[in-house]
């Protein structure tokens, strides 16, 4: 995995918050997240393996998916805010980087790193391994089968943005509910000021 997160010395001192980009910054077709699982993990089976494509059909498969995406509506200015207690890195399950989608839709500046899939696991696994090499202090995702195994394997603070598909969930009392990424801002932000030092 490549870590390209920010660690100069203004920055390097904040807590590293890393964000999933699909149903989190990037909105779903429709509207409709469709593509988050219902099955939890099991945390002490080893991980199963994952399809790997060539890299070859992997990125235009990526693109072709995802380029016609647009931002959710609250992503820009919820990412500005995070950053000003948090390092924020995009941890993303796709198997290329979406670096160019991020760009044009002026999102990059507001990002110390994106990191995407390199690994022979699949998305929960290898986010769960990520969270854990980069220190991460806390992960959102919307996927609740891999909040779920972040919460039961790792000491980083679980966050589940919510979808109508992954209520009703038995979920570990770990596990944090935010509407959306502006939600999620605005509960650090609050925490962040409450702070005896802050």
């Amino acid at each position: 995995m490549t870590a390209e997160a920010g660690r100069d010395s203004e920055r390097g001192g904040l807590p590293l918050l890393t964000v999933d980009l699909d149903g989190v910054i990037c909105a779903p077709p429709f509207g409709r997240n469709l593509g988050i699982g219902r099955r939890l993990l099991d945390p002490d089976a080893p991980p199963p393996p994952a399809s790997v494509p060539p890299r070859w059909l992997s990125a235009p498969f990526d693109r072709l998916r995802f380029d016609r995406r647009r931002p959710l509506p609250e992503a820009a200015a919820a990412l500005a805010r995070l950053r000003e207690t948090r390092r924020v890195v995009v941890l993303t399950g796709r198997r290329s980087a979406p670096r160019r989608w991020l760009r044009r839709h002026g999102l990059e500046a507001l990002l110390d790193g994106v990191i995407a899939n390199e690994t022979p696991l699949r998305s929960a696994h290898y986010k769960l391994a990520a969270v854990a090499e980069l220190g991460a202090e806390a992960h959102v995702d919307d996927d609740a089968p891999t909040v779920q195994l972040l919460a039961e394997r790792s000491a980083a603070r679980p966050f589940l943005r919510d979808w109508p598909r992954n209520r009703g969930l038995p979920l570990h009392s770990r596990v944090e509910r935010v509407a959306d990424l502006g939600a999620l801002a605005a509960l650090l932000a609050a925490e962040a000021e409450a702070a005896p030092d802050g």
